[in-house]
Order: C-alpha cells, then sequence, then structure tokens
C-alpha cells in the first residue's frame, strides 16, 4: 500500500510542477527525495512520512504558489483522499512546516529525526554544484543579476553569502554533514575562480 501511494504522490507532484523555472522544479524534488531515502537508510525514522514529506516539501512554498493556504488544502485533501492516518498526515505537515531555511532563522524548534532528515536533504541540493546551478537558475527566474558592484543585494551572488556559506553548519543529521563538508568546499572554490576571472572583490 504504502509503494502504491509513493508512486501516485510522485506522479502527482511531478505533474503538479512541470512548468516550475526557479530551481524548485520536479528534479529538485525527486534529488530531495533520493536523498532523503538515502539519509533515512542510515539514520533511521519512518521511511513512508518521510518519503512523502520530500515529495510534497515545495507544493505550499510562497515563493512558489500564489495562494499557500489553498495549496495547503490541496494537499490535505490529497492525503486524505489516499487514507493517510491523521497521525501521518499531522507528521507530514509538521515536516514541510518546518523545513525552510527562513523559518529556522525564525526561532529555534527541536525537531524529530523525520523533520531533520527531509530538511538535510533538501538543504544538500542548495550546495555544491546543483546548488550553484539552482542558485543562478533562480536568480534569472527572477531578473535579478549575477552581480551588481553598485548594488549586490540584489544579485545572484549575494545568495552565496546570505544562505548558501552557512548551510554547511545547519545540517542536523551525520550522514548529511559528511556530504556537505565536500559540497561547501566546491562551493569556496567556485566563489575564489569567480571573483578571480571576474576581477572584483566580494
Amino acid at each position: 500500500m504504502d509503494n502504491h501511494i509513493i508512486e501516485e504522490a510522485k506522479a502527482y507532484i511531478k505533474k503538479e510542477f512541470a512548468n516550475e523555472e526557479t530551481g524548485h522544479d520536479w528534479y529538485h524534488i525527486e534529488r530531495v527525495y533520493q536523498m532523503a531515502t538515502y539519509l533515512q537508510s542510515k539514520e533511521g525514522g519512518n521511511l513512508t512520512v518521510i518519503k512523502l514529506a520530500a515529495l510534497f516539501h515545495d507544493f505550499t512554498d510562497s515563493k512558489l504558489k500564489k495562494d499557500p493556504e489553498q495549496a495547503q488544502q490541496s494537499m490535505e485533501a490529497w492525503f486524505r483522499n489516499h487514507y493517510l492516518s491523521e497521525e501521518q498526515i499531522r507528521s507530514i505537515l509538521s515536516i514541510i512546516e518546518h523545513v525552510s531555511f527562513s523559518h529556522e532563522r525564525a526561532g529555534t524548534v527541536e525537531l524529530g529525526l523525520e523533520s531533520k532528515i527531509v530538511q538535510d536533504a533538501d538543504r544538500l541540493d542548495a550546495i555544491g554544484a546543483i546548488g550553484i546551478a539552482r542558485c543562478f537558475t533562480y536568480g534569472g527566474a527572477k531578473g535579478r543579476p549575477i552581480y551588481n558592484l553598485e548594488n549586490m543585494e540584489s544579485s545572484s551572488i549575494q545568495h552565496f553569502y546570505d544562505k548558501l556559506l552557512v548551510i554547511k553548519d545547519r545540517i542536523k543529521t551525520n550522514t548529511a554533514k559528511q556530504i556537505a563538508y565536500s559540497r561547501h568546499d566546491m562551493i569556496l572554490t567556485f566563489l575564489k575562480n569567480f571573483k578571480s576571472e571576474c576581477n572584483i572583490q566580494i
């Protein structure tokens, strides 16, 4: 039964995010799903809850949805229509609520293992080679320049300093930390080469 629900969820999410252009597309969600599954194999936790939370983790994101409240209602209806228990639904909704970087900055909440795993999986996709690609994809979709020495806050490169460089220290699980270290080093190497090629100081 669980495998059937997971496959239906994949098809539903893939269709829902088919036209997403900011780097939060189906391939991002699939990578987070695969990473969360791998982390669970090392760290433990409820696999079904982790998989579904990973698949739906961007479903209500206000950056992506014009009406997050409507998206929330649709998501909860999907869970109930697929006969998830209320306990499972509460667990999944809690994971999704706490997955975002901005939510953590707003306050400290003690997370359960499943939340840590999905959060770590999502954050790992924001660093390393894929994180670099996604940063500029998002910036391009929002009309941001690569860099702007007169107004760095408006540029994609500033995002590295505002968020990406601190992700390594926000990772929760031991398995994800080992992956984060190498991806963090890749970002440092990229920034060093970027500044050299552009002949700029940031």
